[in-house]
Parts: C-alpha cells; structure tokens; sequence
C-alpha cells in the first residue's frame, strides 16, 4: 500500500530583475510529510557517504580503545545533523547534464571526532555502563572554532570521501570569497553549518568558475525545515545568477486531521508516537523513515563492533545496549524497522529552528 503524498507549498515564488541581461529564478519550496516516491531513499544515499567517511577517518586517526560515552556521542552526533541532494540541471553542448551536491550539516567530520574523541573523559561518563541512563549523562563539550579554520577542515577532509566521482560532488564549507550568499545566526546556531546552504554555495561556487554554465535550474530535498537565513540564500541565488530553485522540505509531522483519516481508514496505526502503514509496519513520514535508515547507517558501519573495537576497560559482555550494529533494512527498501527511530522535537515551521 503506498501512502498519499501529503505536500504543501510554501514560501511562495520569488522573482527579481537583477539586470536588463540576468533575470532573477523562481524559488519555490514544497513540505514533505508522508514518505512518497524516492525523496528519501536519495537522502538515504547522501547520509551513506557520510557514514562511510566517518568511518575510514576513525580508523586512520583514532585506533584506540574508548569509553562507551565516547561512541554513543559520535551516533548521536551523526543522527541528528540534516542531509541535503541538489540537483543542478542544465544543457551542455545541446544535451542535458546534471550535477548532483551533496552534504550533511554540522561541523567538518575531522572536527566532530576530534571534540568525541580527544581529551578527557566527558563528564558523566561510567566506568561500566549498565543502562541507558548511565550512559546518558552528559554530552560532549565542543569549543568554539573560528569559520576559517572550519573551511580548512572541511577541506582537508575531502581525501576520505572516496565515493564522490563522476556527476556526484560534495558541498563542503567554503570561504566567502565575496559571495552573493551570507549566513547569519538563527536560533543561536550559525547557519554557514546548515547542509542546503553548504549545498547552495558549492553550486555558486562551481558557476563562477565555469564548471557547470548558468542558465540551469536546481531541483534538491533537505532533511529538515529550512531556516530564515537559507530560505534568503536560496533567494539571492536566484537572483544573482538567474536559477529557478526548487527544494522539498521533509516536516516532521502531519495533521491531527489527516492522520486520524487514515487510522479511520484502516491504512495506518500507532506504534507508540510511530505512525505506521498497518500491513507493513513501516513508518509512514518520511522524517521517521529516513532517520531509522540513518541510525542502521550508523550502528552498521560505526559502532564498536562493527569496527572491530570493544570498549576501554569493559569486555563486550557488559557492552552498551545500543551500540550493536542494528540489521536493520534500507528505508529505500519498504521493510520496517525492528526498533522505532527515536522522535525529535519538531523545528518551528516558521523559523525551521
């Protein structure tokens, strides 16, 4: 049984003349609320690639054994940071071509596993964990970085991203390097971090340079609500450089009214606060079924065991309860999760913070 699309259109068109010879694009933003069509299993592809360069970076640079704390912070720290897919479209020599950006938001990835792994214990930590409120007791202090140093992480993490080849790029953090787009602060968090604005100035990057012409169109889905200060990024792009702009937004919730339609239905039921397809059992938003894939992402390829590792001063018989490599299914594929995907809080529809 596959769901209806439930997609509301918002943030309605922008248009601008920025000179007789380059007229602004259209920027058009589209909610995504039940799962539909491919949207998630891209997603799904771009957090992989991710996944799979943390990975490689841990082996390299942190070989030792480490406090279960350590790697519970690091799959939660690669949970919950949004993922983006823009499409350039745009004709090359007659033929059409596409480029495709990928990122995830956050801090560099040299960055995050430095602040899990480096230095000391972070406070909270057990010295045997028994239960998830043992090991839920304190998070990881990060220390404030300026943006330049960032870029140059970013940078210098490009060599363990061996997957990205061909029409696939990744959209790192760049300099300003007098750029049309600017991040500002929103909800205490600088939006330079954001994945569609990493995303959105790669893109602006690679048309100044002739890399990809002007004149195309982006067509792309992010993992969250989009901020006030990517929705004006989005804006000057299109204004700057004449791009139409077309981006699905995944919302973390539906409709007290829709969803009690489609219990009465018969088409879905709850599994605790999971809204679930009653036959298949799959989660039915798109928001819970991409995070379930992403967390059988990460317990897959970057908990202990599947590293190889074991916990410092604790055997693998008192290991964590959560950190075994979950076999869980590629949300792609249709099948359901064995455990339900923890729910966030929802971002303010308006501010998507």
């Amino acid at each position: 049984m596959r769901p209806v699309l439930v997609a509301t259109l918002s943030a309605a068109m922008f248009l601008s003349t920025v000179s007789p010879a380059c007229r602004g694009g259209v920027v058009e933003t589209t909610r995504i609320t039940l799962d539909e069509g491919n949207v998630t299993a891209l997603l799904e592809v771009t957090s992989q690639h991710y996944v799979d360069a943390m990975r490689e970076l841990i082996r390299e640079r942190y070989r030792d054994e480490y406090r279960a704390i350590r790697w519970e912070s690091l799959e939660d720290a690669m949970r919950r940071e949004p993922v983006a897919r823009l499409e350039y479209r745009f004709t090359r020599n007659g033929a059409p071509a596409i480029q495709v950006y990928h990122a995830m938001g956050g801090r560099p990835l040299s960055s995050v596993a430095k602040a899990i792994f480096e230095g000391s214990t972070p406070p909270g930590s057990p010295e045997t964990p028994e239960s998830l409120s043992d090991l839920e007791t304190g998070d990881v202090a990060t220390e404030s970085v300026p943006l330049a140093d960032e870029v140059a992480a970013d940078l210098a993490d490009n060599r363990f991203f061996g997957s990205f080849e061909g029409v696939n790029v990744r959209a790192p953090m760049l300099a300003d390097d007098a750029s049309a787009l600017s991040a500002f602060v929103v909800g205490g968090d600088h939006r330079a971090f954001d994945a569609e604005f990493k995303a959105l100035r790669a893109i602006e990057r690679d048309l100044r340079s002739g890399a990809i012409p002007r004149g195309g169109s982006i067509r792309g889905s992010v993992s969250q609500m989009t901020c006030a200060s990517c929705e004006r990024a989005m804006t000057r792009l299109s204004e700057a450089y004449g791009v139409d702009i077309r981006l699905a937004q995944f919302y973390p919730s539906l409709a007290r009214a829709t969803q009690a339609d489609l219990i009465a239905a018969g088409r879905a039921s709850l599994r605790g606060t999971l809204l679930v397809d009653t036959l298949s059992q799959r989660p039915l938003l798109a928001a819970d079924l991409l995070r379930g894939a992403r967390e059988g992402q990460i317990r897959r390829s970057l908990s202990p065991r599947a590293m190889g590792r074991s916990f410092k001063e604790m055997p693998w018989t008192r290991r964590s309860f959560r950190l075994d490599p979950a076999p869980l299914p590629r949300g792609s594929a249709g099948s359901s999760e064995s455990v339900s995907p923890p729910r966030l809080t929802p971002r303010d529809p308006l501010t998507g913070c």
